[in-house]
C-alpha cells in the first residue's frame, strides 16, 4: 500500500512539474508572439470543410509519410541497380531512428497541444499520438531527403519533392501548425548531415556525392 502510494505521490509531483514547465513556457512573449502567428497560419492553410481530389491526395501524401514512400523508393533504387543502394539507405534508415529518439523526445517535453483540439476543429486524418512540436513525419521526411538526396542533384530532385509535399500535409490535414513543419524541417536536416558525417567516417560513404 505505502509503496502504491509514493507511485501515485510522484506521478502526481511528476504531472504538476510538467505543467508548471509548460505554463511557463507558453508564457514567454516570443512564445505568445510566435504562437499567434502559428494560429494565423495554420487557420488560412486548414480548412476541415475541403472536399475533392487535392484533399485526397493531401491526405494519401501524410499517409505515405508513415514510411510507405520510402520502402517504395528502396525498391526503385534497388530496381535500377544503384551501386551502394543498401549502404546510402542504411544510412537514412540510422537518421530516422535519430529522429524518432529526438522527436519524442521534444514531444514529451513542450507538450504542444494538436491545433485542430485547440480550434475545435475536426482533422481530415487522425494523428498517431496527442504531441504537436515538431511534425516527426517533417523531421523524418528530410533527414531521408538529406541523406538519399546528397547522392546526386537527380536524387535531391526525387526525394525534397517527397519530403516537402509530406511537410505541407500535414497542416493541410489539420494536425500540425506551420512552425512544427518548419522546425521538423531545420532538425530533420541537421540529422541527416550527422548521419553522413558518421558514415563517412565509419565506412568513408561521401557526405556528399556517392562513391
Amino acid at each position: 500500500m505505502k509503496k502504491r502510494r509514493k507511485k501515485k505521490i510522484k506521478k502526481i509531483l511528476k504531472k504538476r512539474r510538467k505543467q508548471k514547465r509548460i505554463n511557463y513556457i507558453n508564457s514567454l512573449p516570443l512564445i505568445k508572439f510566435m504562437s499567434k502567428i502559428d494560429d494565423k497560419l495554420f487557420l488560412k492553410i486548414f480548412k476541415d470543410n475541403r472536399k475533392g481530389p487535392v484533399k485526397t491526395f493531401m491526405k494519401f501524401m501524410s499517409r505515405m509519410g508513415d514510411g510507405y514512400i520510402w520502402v517504395l523508393l528502396y525498391l526503385l533504387f534497388y530496381m535500377f541497380r544503384i551501386k551502394y543502394a543498401a549502404l546510402y539507405f542504411s544510412r537514412a534508415v540510422a537518421a530516422v531512428f535519430l529522429c524518432i529518439f529526438l522527436f519524442l523526445y521534444i514531444k514529451s517535453f513542450f507538450s504542444r497541444i494538436r491545433p485542430y483540439k485547440k480550434h475545435d476543429k475536426v482533422p481530415i486524418m487522425y494523428p498517431p499520438d496527442k504531441h504537436s512540436f515538431p511534425s516527426g513525419h517533417t523531421m523524418v521526411a528530410f533527414a531521408i531527403s538529406f541523406c538519399m538526396g546528397s547522392y546526386s542533384t537527380y536524387s535531391a530532385l526525387l526525394f525534397y519533392p517527397i519530403a516537402s509535399l509530406i511537410a505541407f500535409s500535414r497542416v493541410y490535414v489539420g494536425l500540425h501548425y506551420p512552425l512544427d513543419v518548419v522546425c521538423g524541417i531545420i532538425f530533420g536536416t541537421i540529422i541527416g548531415f550527422l548521419s553522413n558525417l558518421a558514415f563517412f567516417h565509419i565506412t568513408g560513404l561521401p557526405i556528399f556525392g556517392h562513391l
